[in-house]
């Protein structure tokens, strides 16, 4: 099986930066699905949305062949999203493996932080005690929200520059 090129699955496709978040306690479903493009980004608090929007909106967004999710192993957060709410998703790139494949010997993992500075400069802070914090609040505090929209601009700003913009990948 030949690899997708994802410069030809992202050429007429809108990239959209994708992260999840959840209480690290056993068993806890994605509580937070964060989305962003350009400059826009989009908390959804999923244990919430059945209550308000059907899960089917939400996933005919994801399954639209003109977007292009982005994000560090997107794949496995597109999984928990597919195993404990049913949501597909078309089209997905990992960041990680394209700036890995990009630049061979120069990422060890690589983390959203890492590449975050590397590639463009910016100095993610990812406090411990927001990231362990209780996702499934009715209400988030700001400082999940800050951390939650850094996530999901960061996973779009390194997509969009690894795909699409200055020095992107020649495939």
């Amino acid at each position: 099986m030949v690899a997708p090129n994802p410069f030809v699955i992202c050429w007429n496709t809108t990239l959209v930066g994708l992260d999840t978040e959840w209480s690290l306690l056993p068993n806890k479903k994605a509580a937070v699905l964060q989305l962003c493009v350009d400059e826009r980004c989009l908390i959804i608090q999923l244990v919430y949305m059945e209550d308000n929007i059907p899960l089917s909106t939400l996933e005919s967004f994801l399954t639209d062949s003109n977007f292009t999710f982005v994000g560090i192993e997107v794949a496995q957060d597109i999984a928990k999203l597919k195993h404990e709410y049913g949501l597909e998703c078309n089209k997905s790139m990992d960041i990680g493996r394209l700036a890995k494949r990009r630049w061979p010997g120069r990422f060890r993992g690589p983390s959203l932080k890492e590449l975050a500075s590397e590639l463009l400069g910016i100095d993610m802070r990812k406090p411990e005690d927001v990231c362990l914090s209780n996702w499934e609040a009715k209400v988030l505090n700001e400082n999940q929200i800050e951390y939650a929209c850094i996530d999901a601009y960061a996973s779009y700003r390194i997509g969009h520059k690894l795909l699409l913009g200055e020095g992107a990948l020649n495939l």
